[in-house]
């Protein structure tokens, strides 16, 4: 499917959401997108990327593929297109955009994982581009302002609990108080 692009119905337990999402709904906006969809049909396609085990990856239209999923929706329409990570990184990002207001406390890590040929490829508008670095250097001044504990102790915390390694399964339990 190398540089071809089709519009086809994906049963709904093929498709896994972005890691890291740029954007968010409040659960009413959810309700409202919910309404539309009960109302309206799923009217825009998603847009997703194959993925190993015959799974597809969704790149621009995740709160639509959850809608759905609390719908009981069993298939979604989807634009399929073959991409790399570097290219459903960028569409991710530009598409969200495009479509909608990605806060800049979400969309920062998104943008810290690309690497700078990809970043370049990112369009941020004004005030959203001013906001991620006002929201970096704050994170930087905070960051910088702290000071590290001398030791840290990285053991389990004791209690006064008895355990037991249980035969049958191997897990550890608390004994019973006698």
């Amino acid at each position: 499917m190398k540089n071809k692009t089709e519009l086809r119905m994906i049963a709904s337990g093929k498709l896994v959401t972005l890691k890291r999402n740029p954007q968010y709904l409040t659960p009413e906006q959810m309700e409202s997108l919910k309404r539309s969809m009960k109302r309206d049909g799923f009217v825009a396609p998603i847009l997703v990327r194959p993925i190993s085990g015959g799974k597809f990856e969704v790149i621009s239209g995740n709160h639509r593929f959850m809608a759905s999923q609390e719908l009981g929706l069993k298939d979604v329409p989807c634009v399929v297109s073959a991409m790399d990570e570097r290219a459903a990184k960028r569409l991710a990002v530009n598409l969200n955009m495009i479509h909608g207001d990605p806060n800049p406390e979400l969309l920062a890590p998104f943008l810290a994982e690309m690497d700078d040929l990809t970043l370049g490829e990112i369009h941020l508008e004004g005030d959203l581009r001013d906001e991620l670095l006002a929201f970096d250097d704050e994170l930087k001044q905070r960051l910088d302002s702290l000071e590290p504990p001398e030791k840290m102790d990285r053991g389990s915390p004791r209690h006064a609990m008895k355990t037991c390694k249980c035969a049958k399964c191997g897990k550890v339990h608390i004994e019973p108080n006698d």
